[in-house]
C-alpha cells in the first residue's frame, strides 16, 4: 500500500513539473500527425511551419513532452522552440527566416590559434554556424543550443596548446670530387651493427656514423680548413610551431657593373642558401616538409654572370633526436689554384714573383642536414 502511494506521489510531482508523460508508437507515421497526436495527448499547442516533414517510426514511453520531440526531430535534423507557450516546429538553419527564433549566440575567444584556422578544422556541417569577422581570435557560434554546446566543446578541443619542436639545419659544401670519394671510402668497424645514423659537428669537425646490420661506417672532416674538403656554411637552431613554417637564410648581393649605349648599369644577383621548413609532429616522429633554395651565379663568358636558382622541395619524417642528409644539390665556382716554385715561392716579400694563382671551374655540392633535437 505504502509503494502505491509513492508511487502515485511521484507521479503527482512528474506531472507537475514536466507535464503528462507521453506514451505513444508510431510506425512509418507522417512526422505531422505524430506532432498532432502528442499535442492531443498533453494537451500542449505544437505548431509546424511548411519545412516540417516526412515520416517517423518510434515507441515512446514515459517521456516528456520535450523528450518527445527531440526523438521525433533528431532525424530530420528539424529543431524546436517554445514561444509564449507554444511550440514551434522548423528546419534551423541560417537561411531560415525563422532561423532567429531557435538560435542563440556565444562569443569564444581563441587561446591558441586564429579563428579562421579552428574554423577550417570543424565539419562542413557545423561551419555555417560559426562566424569569425572581426577580431582574427574571437568567433561567434550562432546555433540552436545543443548544437552551439557541441560546436563549442569541439572548438575547445582544437584550441590546444601549439606545440613546439627544436630543429638544427646544417649546410655543408664540398666539391663533386670529394662527395664522390666521401660517398666510397668510410672507415669500416665490423663489430658494431645496428640500423642507426648519428652526424655531429663539434667545433671544426663534422663526423658521421652509419650503423647498419653488416657493420659501422664512419668518417670524420675538418670543416674550417680552406686546404680540407669540406666547409661549414652555416648552422642555425630554431624552435618552430608545429605546422607553422620557418625561414633560415645566408645570402648576400653581389652588384656588378657594366656599360651599355654610353651608360653605366648595375646588376644584382643573390648568392647563398634559403632554407624553408615547416614541421607535423606525429607522434614520436615529425615530419618535415623542407624547401632548400641555392643561389649562384654562372659565367656564360660575357662580362656579367647569370643569375642561377635552383631548389629541392621534399617531405622526410624524422624521429625526435634524430639527424638525417635531406638534400644535395651542384652548382660550379670559379676558385683559385696557385701553384709556385718550390724554396724559392717560399721566400718572404720575393716569393710572391714565383708564384703564379690561376682560376679554374670547380663543381661543388651543397649538402643539407636537418635533426630534431627536442619536441614539446
Amino acid at each position: 500500500m505504502k509503494k502505491i502511494i509513492i508511487l502515485s506521489i511521484f507521479l503527482i510531482i512528474s506531472i507537475s513539473i514536466f507535464g503528462k508523460l507521453i506514451n505513444e508508437s508510431f510506425f512509418e507515421m507522417d512526422l505531422r500527425q505524430a506532432l498532432s497526436q502528442i499535442s492531443y495527448d498533453t494537451g500542449e499547442t505544437i505548431i509546424a511551419d511548411d519545412s516540417v516533414g516526412g515520416y517517423v517510426t518510434i515507441d515512446l514511453k514515459n517521456v516528456t513532452i520535450d523528450q518527445a520531440l527531440n526523438l521525433l526531430l533528431l532525424a530530420g535534423g528539424y529543431s524546436w522552440t517554445k514561444i509564449n507557450g507554444v511550440y514551434f516546429v522548423s528546419l534551423a538553419t541560417p537561411s531560415s527566416d525563422k532561423f532567429m527564433y531557435f538560435s542563440t549566440t556565444t562569443k569564444y575567444k581563441s587561446l591558441n590559434y586564429k579563428a579562421s584556422d579552428i574554423v577550417s578544422l570543424l565539419p562542413a556541417y557545423m561551419r555555417k554556424y560559426v562566424n569569425t569577422s572581426g577580431d582574427p581570435y574571437v568567433l561567434t557560434v550562432t546555433a540552436p543550443k545543443d548544437m552551439s554546446d557541441k560546436i563549442i566543446s569541439l572548438i575547445k578541443t582544437l584550441d590546444l596548446p601549439k606545440r613546439e619542436v627544436e630543429l638544427e639545419i646544417t649546410v655543408v659544401e664540398t666539391d663533386e670530387n670529394t662527395f664522390r670519394k666521401w660517398e666510397r671510402n668510410w672507415v669500416y668497424n665490423s663489430t658494431s651493427t645496428g640500423t642507426a645514423s648519428y652526424f655531429s659537428i663539434s667545433n671544426e669537425w663534422f663526423t658521421t656514423n652509419i650503423l647498419t646490420p653488416l657493420g659501422l661506417f664512419s668518417g670524420s672532416f675538418n670543416l674550417n680548413k680552406s686546404s680540407e674538403d669540406l666547409k661549414l656554411l652555416s648552422q642555425s637552431n630554431v624552435k618552430a610551431i608545429n605546422g607553422m613554417q620557418s625561414k633560415i637564410f645566408s645570402k648576400t648581393i653581389r652588384s656588378y657593373q657594366y656599360v651599355l649605349n654610353g651608360n653605366t648599369y648595375y646588376k644584382e644577383i643573390p648568392i647563398g642558401i634559403e632554407t624553408t621548413i615547416t614541421p607535423t609532429i606525429m607522434g614520436d616522429k615529425v615530419v618535415l616538409d623542407v624547401l632548400e633554395a641555392l643561389y649562384s651565379s654562372e659565367d656564360v663568358g660575357q662580362d656579367i654572370p647569370t643569375a642561377v636558382q635552383q631548389g629541392i622541395q621534399t617531405s622526410i619524417a624524422i624521429p625526435v633526436g634524430g639527424r638525417i642528409s635531406v638534400a644535395a644539390m651542384s652548382f660550379t665556382s670559379l676558385s683559385s689554384v696557385e701553384s709556385k716554385i718550390p724554396v724559392l715561392g717560399d721566400i718572404p716579400i720575393i716569393g710572391k714573383f714565383f708564384t703564379q694563382l690561376d682560376y679554374k671551374d670547380v663543381l661543388k655540392r651543397v649538402i643539407l642536414f636537418v635533426s630534431v633535437k627536442a619536441g614539446e
